[in-house]
């Protein structure tokens, strides 16, 4: 069983340490937020990845390599402290290689166990990002 983690802890989870180092291409730090076997769905493309060490992993390091810079923010959140879990919708700003800027707005499902996301579903406006 999973100890339940305050609201604090789950905004600064989602907010501090995943986001902000997504931001960063911190891949160690991003990685870190996983449990190691956590699945991660982009469910408004219906893509899945498996494991924190092999799908995750591969899915953030292509991210990371086509859009060089990018911010997530506008952050609203819906936590839910008995379930270890939180609602967060936001926007993103991409800026890939060759100049070209993608603008979406999206929201992500993220469940926790033991402090770490073991489970993350995402719907986002536009084109899947996370392929």
């Amino acid at each position: 069983m999973s100890s339940k983690f305050s609201r604090e802890y789950l905004i600064d989870m989602v907010i501090n340490r995943y986001f902000a180092n997504v931001d960063r291409k911190d891949l160690a730090a991003v990685l870190e937020c996983f449990t190691p076997d956590a699945v991660f769905t982009v469910q408004s493309a219906f893509t899945t990845h498996e494991g924190r060490d092999t799908g995750i992993r591969r899915m953030f390091e292509t991210f990371f390599a086509s859009y060089p810079t990018g911010r997530h923010h506008n952050f609203r959140h819906v936590t839910d402290v008995d379930g270890n879990a939180i609602a967060s919708q936001f926007d993103v700003l991409l800026h890939d290689g060759a100049g070209g800027e993608t603008r979406m707005s999206n929201c992500n499902f993220f469940y926790l166990e033991n402090g770490k996301f073991k489970r993350v579903y995402v719907y986002m406006s536009g084109e899947n990002v996370l392929v």
